[in-house]
């Protein structure tokens, strides 16, 4: 996924969509087994894990003062790879959920990923204009969805046993806002987005 958006350049009005350029999850296309949730279960399924670049280059392009016209927090917090805070993700499934941005700086910018040592990087890069701004995140925990045993009759089990299939985890309800600075003053703090994520 790295090295498909690696060196991608997106005009000023244009909009870049992230399973465009990343295109289908197949074994062809070299993309390997790894975590996915499915049907509310962690599965080993192709393509699994490539929403850490989603997730990382969506937190480039908030910083890089983008807009973002497409984004989608993931169904259940990523607990089998903890990739970025709650509120702070874009999860992505070719063909359903896509994360898009639209360039709306004066100048063109280039999108540069890598994943080294089990760490993935993405940059902005592009020509500075007259007012250039910062940002800080602020992601708020508003409420917390505990989990629920589920029961199932298990003939092959002996009598009286119960074995943890999945353990569970809490779900989350999160509130993202963004402090715009210029010069280090903040000048304004707006509401982001407000996440579910599902026990």
């Amino acid at each position: 996924a790295c090295s498909k958006i690696n060196g991608t350049v997106v005009l000023s009005g244009d909009t870049f969509s992230y399973n465009k350029v990343v295109g289908a999850r197949t074994a062809g296309a070299g993309y390997k087994n790894a975590k996915i949730y499915e049907a509310g279960k962690v599965v080993d399924g192709i393509g699994g894990g490539i929403c850490q670049i989603s997730s990382t280059l969506y937190n480039a392009v908030v910083l890089a003062n983008l807009e973002v016209t497409e984004r989608t927090n993931h169904t259940y917090i990523s607990s089998y790879v903890p990739i970025v805070e709650p509120g702070m993700d874009a999860t992505v499934v070719y063909g359903l959920t896509d994360f898009k941005f639209k360039n709306t700086r004066q100048y063109p910018v280039r999108v540069v990923a890598t994943a080294k040592n089990g760490i993935a990087t993405v940059t902005i890069y592009g020509i500075k204009e007259d007012k250039e701004y910062t940002f800080k995140f602020d992601v708020k925990r508003v409420a917390t969805i505990p989990v629920t045993t589920e029961y199932i009759d298990d003939s092959t089990l002996p009598t009286g046993t119960e074995k943890v299939e999945q353990k569970g985890t809490n779900g989350l309800k999160t509130e993202t806002y963004m402090t715009k600075l210029l010069n280090g003053k903040a000048i304004s703090t707006t509401l982001v987005s407000k996440d579910t994520y599902n026990a």
